[in-house]
């Protein structure tokens, strides 16, 4: 073994790109079989969600159970639904959504952007209060 083979260092914290934001799903069609339109505005919405969370993390420190964090993200699609920001479709096949993720490992995905966006502002300048200006 070579010592490069044994010794790793610590990757290198990035910003965290569209790219990589996008290759997790945001539609909960994939963890409760909910369709919700028009995806454009849904998926903007809950990024924007992510986002207030992440700060809400950041400032608290502290981290939801996965039933707290279901039931933010829950009442937070039913919000836009009764706003009129969105309409809610029928509920998905369980093939079609549900069953490709599951509630449990879209809410992983999310808790990972949060975690990501919490990072990436203390790696930035260690100031939470001063990032992420509304757009």
């Amino acid at each position: 073994m070579t010592e490069e083979s044994t010794t790793q260092e610590a990757p290198i914290p990035h910003r965290v790109t569209a790219m990589e934001m996008g290759s997790m799903p945001l539609d909960p069609i994939y963890a409760w079989s909910i369709v919700l339109e028009p995806v454009d505005v849904l998926i903007e919405q809950t990024s924007d969600f992510i986002e207030r969370l992440a700060r809400e993390k950041a400032e608290q420190e502290e981290d939801w159970s996965d039933e707290e964090l279901e039931r933010r993200f829950l009442g937070f699609f039913k919000r836009l639904v009764q706003e009129g920001t969105l309409r809610r479709l029928p509920d998905a096949e369980p093939a079609m959504g549900r069953q490709i993720l599951g509630p449990h490992r879209w809410l992983h995905a999310q808790r990972i952007r949060i975690d990501r966006l919490v990072a990436l502002w203390r790696e930035e300048d260690g100031d939470l209060t001063q990032t992420g200006e509304s757009h």
